[in-house]
């Protein structure tokens, strides 16, 4: 984005695009377009696509045997996670602000959708058994209303599960303006596992498992091969460029 610059907090880490994007919460430029959803739905989908994808859930099973509980993906897209977690057992369905990707989900590949905001969702308090903040706090003017409100939807014992592009990554640092996870035209809020770890414990959730996972990324050269290798390496150690948090709502 022209004339942005993302600041970076001395304390945690964390970052902020300034002034904050004119795309961002909702209002990106293809939200209504249906056959820009069409088309993303049509591109291929790769192993390494599939491997970002369903390691959000691989990860939320690490807990404990989920399967069959009741989860709620708020600002899901086209509904990709509602799909797999469906696939697996559970009692999946989804929320959008976007009504083009809402649409494409429900009349194509035939998901429990709805249009909604997260301020306004029409969500049960303590409906739900876990609940998906994917790459959706980034594009929030406010994170910590998001996070309050997934606490009211989640039973007490319930799981939220945040994943977020990671700002404290090497691959960040390495890449500055260039790395995939930045997009300033969108995001106003560039999340560190400190600052991220920090902004959940405020909402009122207790212990907090994280991890990291690269993002997605399709090797097509030799040279592309080295780079994932050390994508790949950074996963254990916590310092790949993909966030996942796990937390819990207290009893």
């Amino acid at each position: 984005m022209e004339g942005a610059e993302v600041r970076r907090c001395g304390g945690c880490g964390m970052g902020a695009t300034v002034p904050p994007p004119q795309e961002a919460d909702g209002c990106e430029r293809f939200a209504d377009d249906r056959a820009y959803f069409a088309s993303a739905h049509a591109q291929p989908k790769d192993r390494w696509w599939r491997r970002f994808t369903e390691g959000t859930l691989d990860f939320l099973e690490v807990v404990q045997d989920l399967p069959g509980l009741r989860l709620l993906d708020a600002g899901c897209g086209l509904g990709y996670l509602v799909a797999q977690a469906g696939a697996r057992g559970y009692q999946a369905c989804g929320f959008d602000s976007s009504p083009a990707a809402v649409a494409f989900g429900r009349e194509r590949l035939g998901l429990r959708l709805v249009c909604a905001r997260i301020e306004d969702a029409s969500v049960e308090p303590a409906s739900q058994d876990i609940v998906v903040l994917n790459h959706v706090l980034e594009h929030l003017p406010d994170p910590a209303l998001a996070l309050r409100r997934a606490r009211e939807w989640l039973r007490p014992g319930g799981w939220l599960l945040v994943g977020a592009p990671n700002f404290a990554s090497p691959i960040a640092l390495w890449a500055g303006r260039d790395w995939t996870g930045l997009v300033p035209s969108q995001h106003i809020w560039h999340f560190t596992p400190q600052a991220l770890r920090r902004l959940t414990a405020h909402a009122g959730f207790g212990s907090i498992l994280w991890t990291t996972r690269m993002l997605s990324y399709t090797p097509a050269r030799l040279t592309d091969w080295a780079k994932w290798g050390i994508r790949r390496l950074l996963e254990p150690l916590r310092l790949a460029d993909n966030l996942l948090l796990l937390t819990q709502r207290p009893e």
